[in-house]
């Protein structure tokens, strides 16, 4: 198996664990890394590789009961294929535990997943080999003479398919022949049946409560606040307080300098410290319970009479009970416990755990999250390890490195005093630049200390949540990681099933995206206020050097700066991913050897062209070209039939999609945002299953608006560039489209960058759910109607560029509106009471109801020629309520508004923030915080008056990112 390594300052680090030849530690490549023999590199090594093969047993269960019928000769060889599968999965567990210790089986796993990944291939190949013939037969013609052409194609396409199918038969029987040896040398090893998965191998050592104070740092304030929920009188009854973190974090530590705190051993009556792990044991926990109080429970079987007299112990005392590193999410298996400890008035059950999953099913009344040291406290906790005993001398020459050692810890205490032993083992300075420079995964303290602990949330999951955890491995330290784009790429792996429903998938990817979530996986996490489903977070640094660890044998290549790879199989590759890497630095002829790659990942590489050879990449499923200077995609990129992925973000240069994209009927997901692309071809109006379609582009001598009316999946976010467009025939387009039918959309954009007519603009009516909606640039003088009228659930607004519209339609009558933005009005002089959206006639004052009720923030940018704000009258005040829920008010680059309406600004009652900046006349007015024109505004808490805005403006952000 070829063998690419890591940074060469490592090696001695990791003699006994891994293998490597030397590479310049600028390149960072993993292939088919292998592993000594070593109990503790193996361990993770099988695992991994178990749940690998796991994963493609099942996903390929069904995939083979429906197509290979069609390849063999009778059911009988089929039901006889699928029960070789499932004999294998039956001991796949087993088959992990034994591999720890043998490396015979470890041999046999390996062995195991070569044939189903091929076997994977080849049933690929069966179906791709239909997709084409299913496409390419259902191309219509009208000229005689192409009918002619396209007969003949179709009689050789028939043909070549028949050809392929013998093939296809001969390499499936081929692979089932090599399954047989595979299944006979199961039985050599004995293995025994598995329905679950066996934690023996990595069950934690037994918690204790015992903690020296002097060696805990940075917890201070985290412990005032646990001491404050344990020690507080609460409600009656007993109250469940959590401690929740990643591994490693320091939760028993914490839980430790309470429970043996003087003030919580005089405050409770009974205190008991109970290391609970995995398996959830309730007779166990019982046990230790009476055991605190003096009770003998030794000669008592039935667990409802140990929990009756759990109960009667516990009843009237105000009791402390830790339950340390609670896993367990059975809810029938904690009910019962948690019934029978009822004390008095003040008791607290204090948990820690890794899941928030656990969290919800305990029923926690508080949660104490816990998070990671500061670089300070994190140094301090490493030097006092690795730095004691050492002259001042010495401590100065080592300090530099020692801090910046720290920093990798990423202030995990466990990996700051792993670290800290590992350097209390060295004395010079260029040991310690070489821990320093060894990436964590590489060194032996690490993987028997550190990740262990990790491992244990690892093994907690199922087999697939395993695998879509390892692929994060593409993602460098500290990068954004977008949960749309992570599950696009699950889904390219076949990791959420083969259902071809893109409704099930996802909702699978965001359940499985949770899973890891909430064990602490993933950190940093961040949701679009409009847009639940748009998620981001990040990865913790030792979380990554843990991930690259389990994946020493994935079929994964990836590449960050300069490469030299050699003795490279790159035809057994299924994952490559490149970013940042120059053209030059890519394997020459790479398109043309990745057979059997499902994602390609080659992102800001300087590609100018794709080969040709693209399109013979038929497993490929994500493509990734963003951020490249492509000028032109080569037609053979419609040949990938399997494609759900193509992005293109980024790749300005790139003027037209290729023609044939209606061959793409699996795409699901087509990234534009190159202002290059001015036209889409007709065929994508095929592709009816497409979900997301970032940008589209309609106009004389571009793409026809009519193209969308199929294209009712669509969903997220889309920009519609719309250039000259105001013709009858144009309005009739615009209707054909339908865009209101297409209600998964939630974020929505016009950008006009011609003349469009009202007709078109009113036939363009959103879908009523849209939460967030972008208008920029427009010659015309009026808005559509259904700005005010259609969009019940609007939530954010952004009007800019309209420079020929002299007022502003009466936006206060969105109901669910939060955010408004009104930028670059250049013909806007005035805004009057009609903005508010509530009223047309005086008469009409006592009914007028709310404007604005939602609204938290309101921004005018780069409206030059605004002179007047209509303030609100008297009778007016008494029968309006006006922005009650408005926190933020900003007011740049508007030179000429010559005063605020104060009145209204007294009834926007929630008001906390006013901000003025690069307004002149408002400058002169309230600049120096003083006088009666100031007293009208200083009841607003925070106001920032500046002659120059700080913030910049923000009128043509959207512009140029659409």
């Amino acid at each position: 198996m070829p063998l690419l390594s890591r940074s060469p300052a490592a090696i001695t680090a990791i003699r006994s664990i891994v293998a490597a030849e030397k590479k310049p530690s600028s390149s960072r490549v993993i292939i088919y890394r292998s592993i000594t023999a070593s109990s503790a590199a193996c361990r993770y090594l099988t695992s991994n590789l178990t749940m690998a093969v796991f994963a493609l047993v099942e996903r390929l269960a069904p995939l083979i009961e429906k197509e290979v019928n069609l390849l063999l000769e009778s059911k009988k060889e089929v039901e006889n294929l699928t029960g070789k599968l499932k004999k294998i999965q039956e001991v796949l567990m087993d088959a992990e535990r034994t591999a720890v210790t043998d490396p015979n089986v470890k041999s046999w796993l390996k062995e195991l997943q070569d044939v189903s990944y091929e076997m994977d291939d080849a049933l690929d190949e069966w179906q791709t080999a239909n997709l084409q013939l299913q496409i390419e037969g259902s191309e219509e013609v009208s000229d005689p003479w192409e009918k002619v052409i396209s007969f003949i194609q179709s009689v050789c396409l028939c043909f070549q398919h028949v050809i392929g199918r013998r093939e296809i038969n001969l390499k499936i029987k081929g692979l089932i022949g090599k399954l047989d040896l595979i299944v006979q040398g199961k039985d050599e090893f004995n293995f025994l049946r598995s329905g679950g998965h066996n934690l023996q191998e990595f069950k934690r050592i037994e918690s204790y409560s015992l903690v020296d104070s002097l060696s805990v740092h940075g917890r201070s304030r985290d412990k005032e606040n646990l001491m404050r929920n344990l020690l507080s009188e609460g409600r009656n009854g007993v109250e469940i307080v959590s401690i929740v973190g990643t591994g490693g974090v320091g939760k028993t530590t914490l839980a430790g300098l309470a429970y043996n705190d003087p003030e919580v051993e005089k405050h409770f009556e009974f205190r008991k410290w109970i290391s609970v792990s995995d398996p959830f044991d309730v007779i166990k926990i019982a046990n230790l319970v009476l055991q605190a109080d003096g009770e003998s429970s030794s000669n008592i079987s039935n667990l409802e009479m140990l929990l009756q007299r759990v109960k009667n112990t516990v009843s009237e005392k105000r009791f402390l009970i830790v339950l340390d590193d609670v896993w367990t999410e059975d809810r029938t298996k904690w009910e019962p416990l948690k019934n029978s400890l009822q004390g008095a008035p003040g008791s607290r059950i204090l948990m820690t755990t890794r899941s928030d999953r656990v969290v919800r099913v305990i029923g926690t009344d508080t949660r104490q999250p816990l998070g990671k040291l500061s670089e300070q406290d994190c140094w301090s906790l490493l030097s006092k390890i690795a730095i004691v005993g050492r002259s001042e001398e010495v401590h100065k020459k080592l300090e530099d490195i020692g801090r910046k050692i720290a920093l990798k810890c990423k202030g995990l205490p466990l990996a700051a005093k792993t670290m800290g032993g590992l350097l209390s083992l060295k004395d010079t300075v260029g040991e310690w630049l070489n821990v320093l420079e060894s990436p964590l995964w590489q060194l032996e303290e690490a993987t028997v200390q550190l990740f262990p602990h990790l491992y244990l949330s690892y093994n907690d999951l199922s087999p697939v949540v395993k695998r879509c955890f390892s692929s994060c491995v593409i993602y460098p330290k500290d990068t954004l990681i977008r949960l749309d784009e992570l599950i696009r790429i699950w889904m390219a792996h076949g990791y959420l099933g083969l259902s071809g429903n893109v409704d099930r998938m996802q909702s699978m990817g965001l359940e499985l995206f949770k899973n890891l979530e909430m064990r602490s996986f993933f950190q940093e996490l961040k949701k679009d206020k409009y847009d639940e489903s748009n998620i981001s977070c990040k990865m913790h640094d030792i979380m990554h050097d843990f991930i690259n660890y389990l994946s020493k044998d994935d079929y994964c290549l990836i590449l960050y700066g300069g490469v030299d790879i050699k003795n490279c199989d790159f035809g057994k590759v299924r994952t490559f991913c490149a970013r940042n890497v120059t053209q030059e630095n890519l394997p020459s002829n790479l398109f043309s050897h990745l057979k059997c790659v499902r994602v390609l990942i080659a992102s800001d590489c300087g590609l100018r062209e794709l080969p040709r050879e693209i399109g013979k990449l038929i497993h490929l499923r994500y493509l990734d070209l963003s951020f490249n200077p492509i000028i032109e995609l080569p037609e053979t990129l419609c040949d990938l039939y399997n494609l759900q992925t193509l992005d293109l973000q980024g790749c300005f240069y790139l003027s037209a999609l290729p023609q044939g994209i209606y061959k793409l009927i699996n795409l699901r997901h087509l990234l534009i945002k190159s202002r290059g692309i001015r036209s889409i071809p007709q065929g994508l109006e095929r592709l009816t299953g497409l979900w997301t379609l970032t940008r589209f582009v309609a106009g004389r001598g571009a793409s026809k608006l009519g193209y969308l009316e199929k294209l009712n999946q669509l969903r997220g976010s889309l920009c519609l560039v719309l250039g000259d467009l105001n013709g009858l025939e144009d309005s009739v387009d615009a209707e054909k489209a339908k865009l209101k039918n297409k209600t998964h959309i939630q974020d929505l954009e016009f950008h006009l960058t011609g003349e469009v007519g009202v007709d078109v603009m009113e036939a363009l009516q959103p879908p009523p759910n849209l939460h967030r909606l972008r208008l920029l640039g427009n010659k015309g003088a009026q808005f559509p109607v259904w700005i005010t009228t259609s969009l019940d659930y609007l939530r954010f607004l952004h009007i800019g560029s309209f420079h020929d519209c002299s007022c502003l339609p009466p936006l206060g009558k969105l109901p669910m509106l939060e955010e408004l933005e009104i930028s670059s009005m250049f013909s806007m002089k005035y805004v009057g009471n009609e903005f508010l959206g509530i009223m047309e006639t005086s008469q009409e004052l006592p009914n007028a109801g709310t404007a604005f009720p939602k609204l938290r923030k309101l921004s005018f940018d780069g409206c030059v020629n605004w002179e007047k704000w209509e303030d609100i009258t008297g009778d007016e005040k008494d029968h309006l309520l006006i922005m009650p829920c408005l926190r933020e008010l900003e007011i740049v680059y508007c030179d000429k508004l010559k005063a605020l309406p104060h009145c209204l600004l007294r009834m926007a009652s929630s008001l906390e923030h006013l901000i003025i900046g690069s307004c002149n006349n408002l400058y002169s007015l309230y600049g120096d915080r003083t006088g009666d024109e100031w007293d009208k505004i200083s009841h607003i808490p925070h106001i920032d008056v500046d002659s120059l805005s700080r913030l910049g403006s923000v009128s043509y952000v959207s512009v140029l990112n659409c």
